[in-house]
Formats: structure tokens, sequence, C-alpha cells
């Protein structure tokens, strides 16, 4: 059984109301790891277009970091509905791997998010914030 609290690692690489600007993630070591989805996200409220990429680096300060190739995706908020997408990075050539979420001009700053899981780890368990139920049982939570 897989389980995201034992088997990958979460963490928050950016989170802030974000006007005209790249909000570039703290990024994530991959040893140990074989894969990592960046899921970003924005609130509704305005007809935007964001768009997410993914850089890899040999050094964890990022000072040689480098685009991958075709990684950049594309995602839009309207004013009802929130924008998200998911850009998934499968055996780096580097150990360390960050997003960058570049946040369109707007008529205010739009509240935007880039969450990591680092997933099809080599070794387990991994330790998550949270619980795991497995069959629960209808009742008071």
């Amino acid at each position: 059984m897989f389980s995201v609290l034992k088997n990958a690692k979460v963490s928050i690489q950016a989170l802030k109301s974000a006007d005209n600007e790249t909000l570039t993630g703290t990024g994530v070591d991959m040893l140990g790891f074989d894969s990592v989805a960046f899921i970003a996200g924005a609130l509704e409220g305005e007809s935007l277009s964001f768009a997410i990429k993914a850089q890899q680096a040999a050094v964890s300060d990022y000072s040689d970091a480098a685009d991958l190739a075709g990684t950049s995706v594309a995602f839009a908020t309207t004013i009802p509905a929130k924008g998200l997408t998911t850009l998934e990075i499968v055996q780096p050539n580097e150990r360390y791997v960050r997003p960058l979420v570049t946040v369109p001009n707007a008529a205010a700053a739009t509240p935007t998010f880039c969450v990591a899981i680092q997933f099809n780890a080599k070794d387990l368990p991994q330790t998550n914030a949270g619980e795991l139920h497995v069959s629960p049982v209808e009742g008071t939570a």
C-alpha cells in the first residue's frame, strides 16, 4: 500500500500573495528519491495566465541552476475558478531540483502556492506531519 505519509516527502516551496514576479521554490534534495511532483496553484478572482517550470543543480545553493528543457507548464485562473497544475520530474540528472512559478501582472496580488511531493523513496519510512487511516469506519471524526 502506498501512503503519502510513509512513502513520500511533502514540502512547501512557495506561498505568497504575488503580482508580476517569479516565485522561486526552496528546492528539494533528491538524494534517496526517484521523483518529485510540484503542485502549483492560485486563487480565483481575475483571468490570469501563470506558468511553472523546473530547474536542477549540482549544488544546494543553486548557484549552478539551469532550466530543465520542456518543463514549462501553463495554468490559468478566471473570475470564478482557481488555477492548478502539476509538474512531475522523474530521475533528474542532478541532485537538487526547484520550481519557479511565474505570476503575471494583476490588478491585485494573487495568493499563489507551490508544494513539492517527493516519492518513489529508496529508504522508508519518511516522516510527514499527519495521520494515516486505513479503511476507517463512519462516525465522529
